[in-house]
């Protein structure tokens, strides 16, 4: 199994260990390669780190250029542990030397995300808020997603990696519909659909009671894709309603200054509690103490797996009808969807849920059943299992 990184963090992160785990339990070894500045993080036996630079300017060249130390190091493993089937998650650091380095392996890659089809690596809608058609070149600088630096350095990294990547994988998995389809008219199959499985442990937790004080509830990375700077006037109009609301913020990023900047300015520092990064073990104590989940992304969230986890704890959801979240958040069923950048309908939304108990209770029952049976992670694990199966015997 190839990811990034072998800390585990978020949604992305914990599908692979779900996965790992079903492999393990029915007697298949298992494998994992990443790249991390430290080589003494926690890893099993089973767990190789390929050491990487702490500069940055050389992870660049790494990614753009060339990253012999990745290539070899994969190589050299590849040839020890001879596997069966190598299964590709999140692999945005140095995607040329790990693709290179998979010629001639039995690969099933996941689409995490749109990072091997968009020169931002999020798959932004473009400015006029439709949907973007993805695919990598210097109209990625014309729309003013990114710099003509950076799409020219993607288009380079996607002409001398797109048949690579398109030869190499013998099957995309794709946890959504939206990026299925984006993937197939752009060429990457065959794919599978397959919705993402959440945690045991949010299968087992008691459903939040909806008592208390308001509370709503983000988690996630602190950073513009996530259409976090609609909050601060989100929740100047939900505080004219719900005048005790608070706010909670679980999450770091290169956002929070700004944040925390406009919350005071508004007169709503009282109203927010920046929680900084949040294992994932233990963000289901948060979601029990919450009334309303908000995603308000503002990107095509391939998934957005954290809405589900909400769900199974009995939490609505209010967030932005982009990317896959409509796949999993039915309007007006267990929850609301608006339109991204629009903090007029995110708040009348939010204040909605949270001056109407029973309504909360009412989403929250439908919302976790629904997560409970369709994002169910033994069932993840066995449609992954049957899919192997099916994949090494064919």
């Amino acid at each position: 199994m190839i990811n990034d990184h072998i800390h585990f963090g978020g949604g992305g992160d914990a599908v692979l260990w779900l996965e790992r785990q079903a492999y393990e339990k029915v007697g298949h070894e298992v494998f994992t390669f990443s790249q991390s500045t430290n080589t003494d993080e926690l890893a099993s036996y089973n767990d190789f780190i390929c050491r990487e630079s702490e500069k940055r300017l050389v992870q660049k060249i790494g990614k753009f250029i060339a990253a012999p130390r990745v290539y070899k190091s994969l190589k050299r493993i590849l040839e020890k542990v001879k596997p069966d089937l190598v299964r590709v998650h999140l692999v945005s650091k140095y995607p040329a030397a790990i693709y290179h380095a998979l010629s001639g392996q039995n690969v099933i890659q996941t689409l995490h995300g749109p990072n091997l089809f968009c020169a931002t690596s999020w798959g932004n809608l473009k400015r006029d808020s439709s949907d973007c058609e993805l695919g990598i070149g210097l109209k990625c600088w014309h729309r003013g997603c990114t710099s003509f630096t950076n799409a020219s350095l993607y288009s380079w990294l996607d002409y001398r990696t797109q048949s690579k990547v398109k030869k190499v994988v013998k099957l995309f998995h794709c946890p959504s519909k939206q990026i299925e389809q984006k993937a197939k008219s752009l060429g990457y199959g065959p794919s599978a659909h397959i919705p993402l499985g959440i945690d045991q442990t949010f299968m087992t937790v008691e459903a939040t009671s909806h008592e208390g004080p308001p509370r709503v509830l983000y988690v996630g990375a602190l950073v513009a894709e996530k259409g976090l700077l609609t909050l601060p006037d989100a929740l100047q109009l939900i505080k004219q309603k719900v005048e005790n609301v608070k706010l909670i913020l679980c999450g770091r990023g290169v956002l929070e200054g700004r944040l925390r900047q406009e919350f005071a300015e508004r007169n709503l520092s009282e109203n927010v509690e920046f929680k900084g990064f949040v294992p994932h073990s233990e963000v289901v104590k948060y979601f029990k103490k919450v009334h309303v989940f908000v995603l308000p992304s503002i990107w095509a969230e391939q998934f957005g797996l954290v809405g589900p986890e909400a769900l199974a704890c009995g939490v609505p959801c209010v967030a932005s009808r982009v990317g896959g979240i409509p796949e999993w958040l039915h309007d007006e069923k267990w929850g609301y969807l608006v339109s991204p950048r629009d903090p007029v309908a995110l708040a009348e939304r939010v204040v909605r849920l949270l001056k109407d108990r029973m309504l909360r209770l009412e989403f929250g029952a439908a919302g976790r059943a629904y997560a409970r049976q369709v994002h169910n992670p033994e069932l993840y694990q066995q449609r992954w299992l049957e899919l192997i199966e099916h994949f090494s015997t064919n």
